[in-house]
């Protein structure tokens, strides 16, 4: 059975997806479809991913999971530069939309398992 605080993780996780992706085509202009979409589903699974992982191995390992949550997030920055980056330097240059179009799914995403993950933490 899946635990309760990591039941409360991937809903949390999902809802900040869905109102991040709706506030952020909203505030831009952008549609719900395309690189935003694809930006936060990269981004959340990612985070999902990262956060089973550090959750399976906390009591195992709990000396190495800032490391491992730090690996994490170094993940997701190659995953920036392999799979978006590409595309938004196509033209030559790195707009500060296109940054944005990245970051906030990022910076959300890594809140969101930031919090979760200090509050198992301190209570294991």
């Amino acid at each position: 059975m899946t635990d309760p605080r990591a039941l409360r993780f991937y809903t949390t996780l999902l809802v900040v997806a869905l109102l991040g992706a709706f506030v952020q085509s909203t505030v831009t202009g952008r549609q719900i479809a395309g690189p935003l979409v694809n930006s936060y589903i990269v981004n959340h699974t990612l985070a999902a991913v990262i956060f089973t992982f550090l959750f399976r191995w906390r009591q195992r390992h709990i000396e190495k999971l800032g490391f491992l949550f730090m690996a994490g997030t170094g993940l997701k920055f190659l995953t920036f530069f392999i799979v978006f980056y590409p595309s938004f330097r196509a033209d030559g240059e790195l707009t500060q939309a296109e940054f944005l179009l990245f970051f906030i799914p990022y910076a959300l995403s890594t809140l969101v398992e930031t919090v979760f993950l200090a509050r198992i933490l301190n209570r294991e």
